[in-house]
């Protein structure tokens, strides 16, 4: 919890201006002041977010070329094959092609996603080989392939073409793919670069439309209506932790929307799961994103894709029960797999300043990767977690801000089996034998990012009065959102607040604050500690949500930060 915090300084003439133009309240103008907005125009595309200003998709090199190429491969009936990956972004990737072509072109393909345990990340040469064999003619990849350069080249000799659709860093030279789609790569104008996969495969869709509207496709019939996909979108740009800035705004924005009017049957099962009603992007990153990726991460990925995808509302409850437990396995693992990597770390070699590079022979391959984030939590170093396989390691790291964890691992590719990743997040695998000298290799490296070990108090982005949260003020506070990566919730400090505070649940603190516009609660989840702060006028820092349940209209402040009251109302 928090003690230790002070407002941001804000320029209160600026703010003003800024709130006259847009009709906010001021408190608005200084957040959206606080995030580098400050133009009226560049303001009101801000808080608009619509998806309508998104960039030309064919800016997004060879989009033109891949969709002409799966218009040919329509018309010429090509077994055409998508091949996904496991994590939340490839398999909503999938179900979002699958789901458009199946339902708008009458155009059924293959589905092809690698077991995570048996195959690992990305195009492999033995997968390839079977869905030649097997007569697959296009091989559209998604949320892999931009460094695949054998399997790529394995591909176009037994006659396959491949299309990439991606956005991790791209290998040099780039493989021999017939398009290649990521905004990341040379020459690509596309302007929004912090695409997940998911949402280059939306841009390509709405290319696709562009095109099959110029060969007459949609005469006499109405065009695809595509906000009707934004869901699959939605979850994957959040749950893949994608910035929510530009384009990604109003995906995430608009899918949100999708999801709360009409939910396609194995996402309404999932929301039953998880007991979500009112969703916002909180819930995509911390509920149902881990849910659709439990099934990937201890088992088969293609369960996921499946409940995303189904008709059938049995199956779909079936489904999500499935998963339901799945993820409260990975709970479990989780709890046991974090606290023995962080006596690894209190034993781990006082010369390693740099980073964590812990492995144990209890590690779950499919759980590394959460349980490096949170020893970077903790520690602040970038940290990789590794699993024993045979005479092998492989596992995940998780980086810290600044820190390019993809360009580190260029580094240290001479030691490495395989990699990937991207500035945040990658994978690796090695051979036991080059353990140590990996772990200097990359240790050497993080040495020369400076870690920020102290970083004074914690800045509030506003300070509001408990009598200005009224419903004027969360109207225009909720067009700030979504929040998430790149765009987080606001920090509000609140001076003197006084309410009744409670326990419910396994240890949670509520606090219900009386004589305002609106009904307002604070909540701590595991928060009991905190129950007896309350029996007097405190200080909070927060952040704000906003409660429409069955009809009821009520602001949340999830508390962050907490210290006895320093002024008096």
């Amino acid at each position: 919890m928090i003690t230790d915090w002070i407002v941001a300084s804000s320029d209160v003439a600026q703010a003003s201006v800024l709130s006259s133009h847009l009709g906010v309240p001021p408190a608005i103008a200084t957040v959206l002041l606080r995030n580098g907005v400050s133009e009226p125009a560049a303001a009101k595309a801000f808080l608009t977010a619509a998806l309508s200003a998104m960039p030309d998709p064919a800016t997004l090199k060879d989009a033109t070329r891949a969709a002409d190429r799966l218009i040919a491969a329509r018309l010429g009936g090509e077994r055409v094959t998508i091949y996904g990956d496991y994590d939340v972004d490839g398999v909503t990737s999938t179900a979002l092609l699958r789901t458009f072509f199946a339902d708008e072109l009458g155009f059924e393909v293959g589905v092809y996603i690698p077991h995570r345990l048996r195959e690992g990340y990305g195009l492999n040469t033995d997968a390839i080989r079977r869905l030649a064999e097997s007569g697959t003619r296009l091989l559209v990849t998604v949320d892999n392939g931009s460094s695949a350069i054998e399997e790529i080249t394995l591909a176009q000799a037994l006659g396959v073409d491949v299309i990439i659709i991606d956005h991790h860093q791209v290998s040099s030279p780039e493989p021999p793919a017939f398009a290649h789609l990521n905004p990341h790569r040379p020459g690509c104008t596309y302007s929004d670069k912090g695409l997940a996969a998911v949402g280059v495969a939306f841009v390509l869709l709405v290319e696709l439309r562009r095109r099959l509207r110029a060969t007459g496709a949609f005469s006499g019939r109405p065009e695809p209506r595509l906000e009707r996909y934004l869901d699959f979108v939605a979850l994957g740009t959040v749950a893949d932790v994608a910035p929510l800035q530009g384009v990604n705004r109003a995906f995430v924005r608009e899918g949100l929307e999708t999801i709360r009017r009409t939910p396609r049957i194995g996402l309404a099962a999932l929301l039953k799961r998880a007991r979500i009603t009112d969703i916002n992007a909180r819930d995509l990153g911390y509920k149902l994103g881990p849910r659709v990726n439990a099934a990937g991460r201890l088992d088969d990925a293609t369960r996921g894709l499946t409940l995303l995808t189904t008709r059938d509302p049995s199956e779909a409850e079936k489904l999500a029960g499935l998963i339901e437990a799945q993820n409260d396995e990975r709970r479990d693992l989780e709890v046991q797999m974090t606290e023995r990597a962080h006596e690894l770390c209190a034993a781990q070699d006082a010369e390693l300043q740099a980073c964590h590079i812990l492995v144990d022979e209890s590690f779950h391959p499919g759980v590394v990767g959460i349980v490096a984030a949170r020893v970077v939590e903790r520690t602040g170093r970038p940290t990789f977690c590794l699993a024993r396989e045979g005479d092998l390691l492989k596992g995940s790291g998780r980086s810290v801000p600044g820190f390019d964890l993809k360009r580190a691992l260029d580094a240290c590719a001479h030691l490495l089996l395989r990699y990937g990743g991207h500035p945040a997040a990658a994978g690796v695998s090695l051979h036991r034998r080059e353990l140590a000298a990996f772990v200097e290799a990359f240790d050497a490296v993080a040495a020369t990012h400076e870690r920020v070990l102290d970083e004074g108090p914690k800045v509030a982005d506003l300070e509001v009065e408990l009598i200005h949260l009224d419903a004027r003020f969360l109207n225009e506070f909720e067009r700030l959102g979504p929040f998430g990566h790149g765009s987080p919730s606001p920090l509000i400090s609140i001076s003197g607040l006084r309410g009744r505070a409670r326990l419910f649940g396994e240890g949670h603190l509520r606090v219900e604050v009386a004589g305002t516009d609106v009904p307002i609660e604070v909540l701590c989840f595991g928060g009991a500690a905190h129950l007896a702060a309350f029996e007097t006028d405190v200080d909070v820092l927060v952040t704000l949500e906003r409660d429409r349940f069955r009809g009821r209209d009520k602001a949340v402040l999830r508390l962050m930060g907490l210290r006895p009251a320093s002024r008096r109302p």
